[in-house]
């Protein structure tokens, strides 16, 4: 009796996995919408503008503060931080080969962009309090140029960071914006394979 050679046939099941909580979500828009708010709407010196700030401030001291106490089953988690020159040697390939890994939250160029923007919201919200608390530096021209500056090196970096989602989104074939929305991240995986003869 001839056997037919066996041919393998995989099947593919779509898969929701948990990528970002409600806590991330709730300080990145925030951010976003203190960024908006602050920059392209309300004057330097109003009072709105300072409550603003503020409320950036705190919503990047809650964001730190819940990255270094969540665990590491925790994409928010800091331990995820990965900034070896292999991961971005990895990360690159990922993007070349059209298959970026769908179960990871920041690629290492999204951690750096995430230093930066917590650097720049923390120097924004300690200049701002010291022309505005501190007598002595009230209306004080460094401070105003630096405050300023970093504000507009925030706006680049938003500008950069919009793109980088788009073409990583596009490239790496993952969902990048439906996560920082809903929370959940829909994947293709391989379920099972069927054996025919």
């Amino acid at each position: 009796m001839n056997q037919q050679p066996s041919h393998q046939t995989s099947i593919y099941t779509d898969q929701v996995i948990v990528i970002w909580d409600i806590l991330v979500r709730l300080c990145h828009w925030g951010l976003v919408a203190a960024f908006i708010t602050n920059y392209f709407i309300v004057e330097p010196g109003r009072q709105i503008h300072e409550i603003v700030g503020y409320i950036a401030t705190v919503l990047v001291a809650v964001r730190l503060f819940w990255g270094f106490t969540r665990t590491k089953a925790s994409l928010a988690s800091f331990k995820h931080i990965d900034l070896s020159k292999r991961a971005f040697k990895t990360h690159l390939s990922e993007l070349k080969e059209r298959r970026v890994n769908p179960e990871h939250g920041h690629n290492p160029f999204g951690w750096l962009m995430v230093y930066l923007v917590v650097v720049l919201l923390l120097g924004l919200g300690v200049t701002g309090f010291l022309m505005e608390e501190i007598d002595a530096l009230f209306g004080n021209s460094t401070l105003e140029w630096i405050h300023s500056i970093m504000a507009d090196v925030l706006y680049a970096s938003v500008i950069v960071h919009v793109i980088a989602v788009f073409c990583v989104q596009h490239r790496g074939r993952v969902q990048l914006i439906r996560p920082m929305l809903v929370g959940k991240r829909q994947v293709e995986k391989t379920a099972a394979s069927k054996t025919s003869r």
